[in-house]
């Protein structure tokens, strides 16, 4: 489990319970149920077709979509390590975008129509 652990870091916020029902199967279903321990406030991942995530929402219903989407088809840790790059990668261009149009929207529309963390970045 170290090994794993080693490779995607945050499984080590998971108990060891957690990580072998993880390791088990490999599936998205199995990860979903821990989404919150392994990110700070995100509930599930977004998932098209039951192998693609797509995006990620929130425990407040606030979701993005990734840039390019992953595909979990290899053991849980490279997929989730590749979800965690692209969530990175998205979240940085969202940001950048909408923090373009801050200044040719009224403050309390842009507040309201964007992401929170995007907005107190841009803010």
């Amino acid at each position: 489990m170290d090994t794993k652990r080693n490779f995607f870091a945050r499984f080590y916020f998971l108990s060891d319970d957690d990580l072998l029902s993880i390791l088990g199967s490999s599936e998205i279903s199995a990860v979903q149920p821990h989404m919150l321990k392994l990110y700070d406030n995100c509930k599930e991942l977004i998932v098209k077709g039951g192998r693609q995530v797509i995006g990620m929402e929130s425990d407040e219903k606030e979701h993005f979509t990734l840039r390019e989407s992953v595909k979990a088809e290899k053991p849980v840790e490279e997929w989730m390590t590749k979800v965690e790059t692209e969530m990175m990668v998205s979240l940085k261009k969202i940001t950048k975008e909408q923090v373009f149009h801050y200044a040719k929207t009224d403050r309390q529309q842009w507040v309201m129509e964007n992401l929170a963390m995007t907005a107190i970045i841009g803010t």
